[in-house]
Parts: structure tokens; C-alpha cells; sequence
């Protein structure tokens, strides 16, 4: 091929049009880098259609598959590591996410001890907010059994599938992933004013929600771990020994019982359409009359006169 001379001031018509196409090509041609991340999408476009895309994909495929010849269609791996990751999860994720923020504290989630990061995110995209593989609860019933959350009686943030309003998705310093340590995390959502009159009872002032409630579920009322009586009797057994109302002076107390099968419980007088219960004389959390009394009374034969006119 003989070499296109230029002489004097004058072009010659095979280096104009050479000059020309050389040009179009610097302007229309992407980058090496802008390139090869069209060439990805135009193979693997569902990657990137979600409504939320990873960061990284933006950044471009190689940020995180540095081990790709993306050259070579099919890709040439150049290390051992799946999908030719510069890196194994969670430390591939660590070169982006702080990882203190994974690690460190009193209790962490498994599936981040374990790294397997993507059993709950999509690396790529994702209709779902934070990346995630499908909505709360359902993500969660993926490993916690489904069953162990439900009853007839349904805690608030459960019904709907709040499980990160209780528990931190991630790590947490308090036990069972949760953000606050009980009482504080129920006074989040429970007026903590309704349970810190004048008198308080014992578990209430110990915070330990718990040892009357489930936190998710139940077939008792009120959350309740078991029939109302049988909660009340874990700590107050010896009253059955006692003259007292439940049980009364001739061994005809109150219908504080367990309700027989097919039977309705007894409904409270004084409230209507409120089951009868210990609590129906005595408030369960906290009071400004003395033994908990539900209603304004010095002593026991005042509290009865709500319900017994004299």
C-alpha cells in the first residue's frame, strides 16, 4: 500500500477520506470500559431491570467480576472463584459496606455470620427496597418457620410484616436481633404512661414483657403464653390457698377457670364484652390503687361493690 503523500497546502482526496472516517470512529466508538458494560447488558439485561439497581452494576460488571475475560463470549474465567468474583461474600460486599456495621456485635444475624449475603439480597437489582429477594415477611419465612408466628391473637407489627420495627436485619447488642432491649422497644409503640402509675407490678418494673406475652402470636388473648388464670398462677399459686375472691370463702369463687370445650369464657360485668379474668379486678401492668386494683377502692369488699351493688 503506498503511502498517501500530502505536498504543499493541498489534500489529497484519499487522505481527506481517510481523516473523515477516522474521526467518525473517535466520536461514535465508546470506551474500552463503556464498551465491554454494553456488550454485559446486551446479554444479561435482565440483571439490571429491576426498579432498585446495585451501585455496583453501575459502576460497571467488573467492579465485582474481575475475574471475566469479557472478551470471549463464552467467558474465559481467569481464577477459581465462582462467577469469577475478585472475591468470595461477604468480603467481596466489604469492599464497599463498612464492615463493622456486619460484625462485631453480641449477636449476628446467621446468614451474615455464614456470609451468604445474597439468601436475602439480589447482587444485581430488585423491585424490592434494600436489594432484597422478596417483601418482609415472606423473606423471612424462608428460614424461620411460618407457623411459630401465627395464632389467634396476632402481634401488631406481625400482622403486617414489620419484622425490622422489632428486630435489626443484620447484627444487633441485644439478644434475638432486637433493637432495644424490652421494656424500652414495647414503649416504642405502648404509651409507656399506662404502665408507670403509683404501683407497678413486679415483671412490669423488671421489664420482662416476656414472661407474660408472646411477642408474635397466640391463641390466648392479649398475647397471653397460656390461658389467663395459668399465667397468673406461675407467680401467684399460693393464692388458691388463700380466703380470696377466686376461689371465695365456701370454695365458690369467681369463673376464673379455663373454659370448658365448646363453652364461652364468662363475661366481665363491670366491662362488657371483656372476658372475666384476674384482671378484671386487678390491672396486670401497673395502678394507682393498692394491690392493682383495677377501680378506685381502699381495700377488697370497696373493689367488689363495682360489680356487687349493695
Amino acid at each position: 500500500m503506498k503511502p498517501i503523500i500530502v505536498r504543499s497546502n493541498h489534500w489529497i482526496p484519499g487522505a481527506s477520506w481517510l481523516l473523515a472516517v477516522s474521526l467518525l470512529l473517535l466520536v461514535v466508538m465508546p470506551s474500552p470500559a463503556f464498551a465491554a458494560e454494553v456488550d454485559c447488558l446486551m446479554c444479561h439485561e435482565n440483571l439490571a431491570k429491576g426498579k432498585v439497581v446495585h451501585a455496583a452494576v453501575q459502576m460497571g460488571c467488573t467492579s465485582c467480576h474481575t475475574g471475566i475475560d469479557a472478551t470471549d463470549v463464552p467467558h474465559k474465567k481467569k481464577n477459581k472463584i465462582a462467577k469469577g468474583l475478585s472475591s468470595m461474600p461477604p468480603e467481596l460486599c466489604y469492599g464497599c459496606h463498612e464492615k463493622k456495621s456486619f460484625e462485631g456485635k453480641k449477636a449476628v444475624h446467621p446468614p451474615v455470620m455464614g456470609g451468604l449475603c445474597t439468601n436475602c439480597h439480589n447482587p444485581h437489582s430488585s423491585d424490592i427496597p434494600k436489594l432484597l429477594l422478596s417483601e418482609l415477611p415472606d423473606l423471612c419465612y424462608g428460614c424461620h418457620d411460618k407457623q411459630k408466628f401465627f395464632g389467634k391473637a396476632l402481634h401488631a407489627p406481625v400482622g403486617i410484616g414489620l419484622c425490622t420495627q422489632c428486630h435489626a436485619a443484620h447484627q444487633s447488642d441485644h439478644e434475638k436481633l432486637l433493637l432495644k432491649e424490652p421494656p424500652d422497644l414495647c414503649y416504642d409503640c405502648h404509651k409507656k404512661a399506662d404502665f408507670s402509675r403509683k404501683n407497678v407490678h413486679a415483671p412490669v418494673a423488671g421489664g420482662m414483657c416476656l414472661s407474660c406475652h408472646k411477642p408474635h402470636g397466640s391463641d390466648y388473648f392479649a398475647l397471653l403464653k397460656r390461658e389467663p388464670v395459668n399465667v397468673c398462677f406461675e407467680c401467684h399459686a399460693g393464692i388458691r390457698k388463700k380466703a380470696h375472691a377466686i376461689v371465695g370463702m365456701l370454695e365458690s369463687g369467681h369463673p376464673l377457670g379455663v373454659p370448658k370445650k365448646g363453652k364461652k369464657p364468662v363475661e366481665d360485668p363491670a366491662r362488657p364484652g371483656k372476658r372475666f379474668y384476674c384482671g378484671s379486678c386487678h390491672n396486670p401492668h401497673t395502678s394507682d390503687n393498692p394491690s392493682l386494683f383495677r377501680y378506685e377502692a381502699r381495700r377488697g369488699m370497696e373493689l367488689c361493690l363495682n360489680c356487687h351493688k349493695k
